[in-house]
């Protein structure tokens, strides 16, 4: 979902997604992928991609959902630290993965993202102006 996010609001910035367990080639969750069609985001091209550290290397940010994401990725690829933050640093709490869950875990789930992807592009935003000057 924070890839599409993204996407609409970055469009001139690369953006990807991978997962530390995700299921290599998978489309999207059906339940999300309408759920941003309805954001006017089409996912259906999108396919899942394992992290790994090339990937890792290559990022100049790496967003998770979970503070236990972080630290996987900071131990199996220490070449990450520094460039990890939560998606929804904002908030308290972990976005917690809604996959097979209720409508009602999505919609929260959606609810910290969007927060989440709107102070990071402002961020990002920010960042982009200032090296420009």
């Amino acid at each position: 979902m924070a890839q599409g996010l993204f996407q609409r609001l970055l469009p001139d910035i690369s953006v990807s997604s991978a997962g530390l367990a995700a299921r290599q080639g998978m489309t999207i969750d059906p339940v999300a992928g309408r759920m941003l069609e309805l954001r006017g985001i089409d996912m259906s091209s999108h396919r899942a991609v394992r992290l790994d550290e090339g990937i890792c290397r290559s990022a100049d940010l790496i967003l998770v959902m979970e503070l236990a994401q972080r630290r996987a990725i900071e131990r199996f690829y220490p070449v990450a630290r520094g460039r990890i933050y939560r998606v929804a640093e904002v908030f308290p709490s972990d976005v917690k993965d809604p996959y097979q869950r209720s409508q009602r875990n999505y919609d929260y789930a959606m609810t910290l993202i969007e927060h989440g992807v709107n102070d990071w592009a402002e961020r990002i935003c920010q960042l982009a102006e200032s090296n420009q000057r």
